[in-house]
């Protein structure tokens, strides 16, 4: 076959397809049969829609050889996340209760993806809700790093992250509302963004519940791949006009120019909120050091004037009224009666404080989420003041790099190994936070392995410049040589 799984772009892809130098069923099976061998050992890809895939293949490449477009996807088959209600396939966003979940309507990006030519033959592993920094459910199991099975591939794209790692896919479409395409890719050495919050629709996305119309604060949907480019073609294709909420194409600013010598890049490596290890603050702070090579300018003092404690805390009291939004009654109902016994301010920076923050904000009045919705407007503004002086913002994804499996014990009471310390688990909120909050986007690029694990490095920029940030990415990696390195796939 002319092309080669392991390290294929989408865009490598879609152009042999429209050279003729393969087909569409070629390229079905060939990732059925690399899903065959090497899934095993990773669960990535946890549901099929083999016989209607073969048919749709089958119709692409009549397609092409009559000389009719058949998408800009032009007939590639791919996987989606778990979490977008696909018709006629299960989706069960790793409830047990949806587990025989069968939609009759396609989510605003699954018909997006079809309607630009992709063939969606499979659906990939989340944790439960998509609600964990790791994939793991009672429905299909645990999810593997493809580059050390006993750690995680992240969450909760982590079932689409390391089947596009893996090569089963070219191809996969995320959500993040705490980091859930952003960690993912870093963790498995791919491609992500996370759009600006309302560019793509969330209509038939879960969570919420099936059949949702409205947007939910904070979350995003957006694009995983092997390089810039399959960002931005897959980010034209889930941007569907006509989708229930998303920003028409038209409306998206197209990318500003981009010449590197005259890039104003601000830099924020580390924060003791939530502190990162040696290698992820050398890695980091490389790139930056790569860039200012170039010529950029590297501001390392550059911060909106908002302290990083007062930041997470607003995230932290908008994220968990969604979360908390999401409950059953009967939970919500034991929650407010804990919740009259927690105290109106706590430290956002004291991790003790965690499960009594969460705890409060599951439960927020609306005049309590006006107060933090109108403290997000006044960061948003300090992040805008910010941009007036410099064009992005580099920063970690994650403290770590992937880590070892920890799902014995509840998420508030778990940690996770920074250096000689242990962190709280819920830190890997805090530099998901810094670009969610106020809803703006990030994409993160690969910088190659480091002891052995992918790392990845996260560019920060206003909101509505998703063109530009990409235009920006891809600059840096051309000229800094970054690109997609497969893992060490084995089979069992």
């Amino acid at each position: 076959m002319a092309v080669e799984l392991d390290t294929a772009t989408l865009c490598d892809v879609v152009r042999a397809l429209r050279a003729g130098q393969v087909s569409s069923v070629e390229l079905l099976n060939a990732q059925l049969d690399r899903i065959d061998t090497f899934n095993p050992s990773v669960n990535a890809v946890v549901a099929f829609d083999i016989d209607r895939a073969r048919r749709t293949a089958i119709e692409a490449d009549e397609a092409r050889l009559a000389g009719r477009a058949f998408g800009p996807l032009n007939g590639v088959p791919v996987t989606l996340k778990d979490t977008h209600e696909t018709e006629g396939l299960v989706t069960t966003a790793g409830a047990p209760q949806l587990a025989g979940h069968i939609p009759s309507l396609d989510s605003d990006v699954v018909a997006g993806v079809r309607e630009a030519g992709g063939i969606v033959f499979g659906k990939t592993n989340v944790p439960l809700y998509a609600g964990d920094h790791q994939t793991y459910n009672e429905v299909y199991g645990l999810s593997r790093n493809p580059w050390d099975p006993e750690r995680t591939p992240g969450g909760s794209s982590g079932g689409a992250a390391a089947a596009l790692a893996c090569g089963f896919t070219t191809g996969e479409v995320g959500s993040d509302i705490g980091s859930s395409i952003r960690v993912p890719s870093h963790f498995n050495g791919v491609f992500g963004l996370k759009p600006s919050w309302g560019v793509v629709s969330g209509r038939g996305h879960i969570p919420g519940p099936p059949g949702a119309l409205a947007e939910t604060d904070l979350a995003v949907l957006g694009p995983l791949g092997r390089s810039v480019d399959d960002l931005s073609m897959l980010l034209d294709a889930c941007m569907r006009i006509g989708g229930m909420h998303g920003v028409p194409g038209a409306v998206l600013p197209p990318a500003a120019p981009v010449d590197l010598g005259k890039l104003r890049v601000g830099l924020w490596a580390t924060d003791a909120v939530s502190p990162v290890d040696q290698a992820t603050l050398a890695a980091v702070e490389g790139f930056a050091s790569s860039l200012a090579a170039q010529g950029a300018a590297v501001l390392a003092d550059a911060r909106p004037a908002v302290s990083s404690a007062e930041l997470y805390d607003i995230y932290s009291r908008l994220l968990f009224a969604v979360v908390g939004a999401g409950f059953p009654p009967e939970l919500r109902q034991e929650l407010e009666v804990a919740a009259a016994d927690v105290p109106a301010e706590l430290d956002a920076g004291d991790p003790g404080t965690f499960g009594s923050r969460n705890t409060r904000d599951s439960v927020s009045s609306h005049l309590n989420w006006l107060a933090a919705n109108e403290r997000r407007a006044k960061a948003q503004a300090a992040w805008a003041n910010l941009f007036e002086t410099v064009d992005v913002m580099v920063m970690p994804v994650s403290q770590t790099q992937a880590f070892p499996h920890n799902t014995e014990l509840g998420y508030a009471d778990r940690v996770v190994q920074v250096d000689e310390e242990e962190r709280a688990y819920h830190e890997l909120l805090f530099w998901a936070g810094l670009a969610t909050m106020p809803l703006l986007p990030s994409v993160v690029v690969p910088l190659g392995a480091v002891n052995g694990l992918p790392m990845g490095v996260q560019i920060v920029g206003p909101r509505w410049s998703d063109r530009t940030l990409l235009a920006v990415a891809k600059a840096a990696c051309e000229a800094l040589g970054l690109h997609f390195v497969p893992p060490p796939l084995v089979t069992g």
